[in-house]
Order: C-alpha cells, then structure tokens, then sequence
C-alpha cells in the first residue's frame, strides 16, 4: 500500500509537470497575471508544456528502446546523462520563447531557473545520481519564496503547501528506495537556490 502511494504521489509531482505547476502558480498570485489575457496564459502553458513534458515524454520510451537507458526509471546516474541532455534542448527554447514575448519577466525567469537546474543535473550526474523530484519540487518551493519576496499576494499559504508537497515527494523517494536522504536533501537544495535566485536577481 505505502508503495503504491509513493508511486501515485511520485507520477503527480513528477518533475516533467513542476514547470506547469509553477506557472500556474504564477498565474494566480498576482494581480498582472490574473489580468494577462487567457489567450496569452494559453499560448505560454502550450510551449512551456510541449518543451518540458511533451518531448521529453515522447524521448524517454526511444531511448528505452535503443538500449541508452536500462530501465524508464534511469536508476543509474550515468544512464541519465543522455536524456537530460536532450531534455535541456527543449528548456532553452521555452525560455529563449519566453524571453521575447511581452509578459511579466518572472515567467521567463523561472523558466531560466529550471533551465539552468536541468543543466546542473546533466553535470551532477555523469558523477552522483541527485534526486530530479526533488530537485523539481525545490524549484517549486523557490518559485513561491521569491514571489513572495516580489510583493506577490497570499504566497504564505502557497510556500506552505508546496513545503508540504516537498514532504510528501521525499517521503515517496525515500520509500520507494530511489535515493537515500542525502540524495533527496541535495535535490531540494539545488532546485530552492537555483530557481529563487533567477527569479529574484534576474
């Protein structure tokens, strides 16, 4: 039963959705956001969701059949070197998207922040297998921390909840065996920093 939990919970606060996730998060906690047309809101959720959960959907059954990945799961480090490098192709361009189009610059700066933490995986791994849910579920937390530090509205309800998501998602890493605890702790490190600091600097 716990294993099936940690599974359910692990497919629902996969990686892949954190960038939808975050934007939607954008979207409703803040007064410029809700005024963005719902066409606008529309067309970002569709590149940002083909570029980081469509292509790499559609990449990681190919590279199984290939013989680049031993298992869907990737429970090696080195056996993720290949699909992260071609999942941060699709990154860049949702940013470099973003970037150019006329909308408030904390979308593009989070997509800048998961970009660059896709970009800190592929490093990490070619050495150490680093917890990408955690990593994704940081970010998220980030996300809702620099928003919160950009004058963002109701954020103290939206940081605790995803700190409990953050929770939640280790706990199922933790019991399904998929990492140990300095695995998962790293990854929610890095996703924090990574993502809080693009979208305040930046």
């Amino acid at each position: 039963m716990n294993k099936t939990l940690a599974h359910i919970t692990s497919a629902l606060l996969h990686p892949m959705l954190i960038p939808t996730y975050g934007l939607l998060t954008i979207f409703h906690t803040n007064n410029s956001m809700i005024m963005l047309p719902i066409e606008a809101k529309r067309i970002i959720l569709l590149i940002v969701g083909i570029n980081t959960l469509i292509l790499p959907l559609l990449m990681i059954p190919l590279f199984h059949r290939l013989g680049i990945v031993k298992s869907i799961q990737m429970q090696e480090h080195r056996e993720r070197i290949v699909p992260v490098t071609f999942t941060l192709i699709p990154y860049i361009f949702s940013f470099y998207f973003l970037k150019r189009l006329p909308i408030p610059n904390e979308i593009s700066t989070f997509m800048l922040g998961a970009t660059i933490t896709i970009a800190l995986i592929l490093l990490i791994s070619i050495w150490w297998k680093i917890s990408i849910h955690m990593v994704g579920i940081g970010g998220l937390v980030g996300l809702t921390f620099a928003l919160s530090q950009k004058g963002y509205y109701n954020m103290l309800w939206v940081i605790i909840i995803a700190i409990a998501l953050s929770g939640i998602i280790a706990w199922a890493r933790l019991a399904l065996k998929a990492h140990n605890a300095a695995q998962v702790y790293a990854g929610f490190a890095l996703g924090w920093v990574t993502v809080a600091l693009c979208v305040i600097l930046v």
